[in-house]
């Protein structure tokens, strides 16, 4: 089974939103080995490739907080959806889709850097620029945990 899926999700077109695409394009040279998915938000067809996997790894923007503030969330499934038909998905709910529709689900961590500017443009704020090596730092250490158990 394969060992580990990054997954990079926002906009790329939308300044800070994209750095979800920056980290798991620069981890996916860290890590060759992985599975890595680019996407501009999380649909439900991705449970049934997450359950393929010893290890999910998801990095996205978030508006709350201080620019370049990272926050990392061990996830479990959780059904805290309240509807079946819907265009957007959370990590946790697509671990619950892929427990209960496929027999598995990943370790899983959600990586959020907050974000400065989210406008028009192709290019990351200063603020989550200068975040990103402390953000392959965190995730250098989840992926260390996960392979010494």
């Amino acid at each position: 089974m394969p060992q580990l899926l990054l997954i990079g999700y926002g906009n790329p077109l939308r300044g800070d939103d994209g750095v979800g695409w920056v980290a798991a394009e620069i981890l996916s040279q860290q890590y060759p080995a992985a599975t890595t998915l680019l996407c501009h938000q999380l649909t439900p067809e991705l449970a049934e490739t997450m359950s393929q996997f010893e290890q999910v790894l998801f990095v996205d923007a978030t508006a709350v907080g201080i620019p370049g503030q990272i926050t990392c969330h061990p996830l479990a499934p959780h059904n805290g959806e309240g509807h079946l038909f819907t265009h957007t998905y959370t990590p946790a709910g697509l671990l619950h889709m892929a427990q209960s529709l496929y027999g598995r689900a990943p370790t899983a961590h959600l990586f959020t850097i907050t974000g400065a500017s989210f406008g028009h443009e192709e290019t990351l704020s200063p603020a989550v620029t200068a975040a990103l090596p402390q953000l392959y730092a965190h995730i250098e250490k989840i992926v260390s945990d996960t392979d010494s158990q």
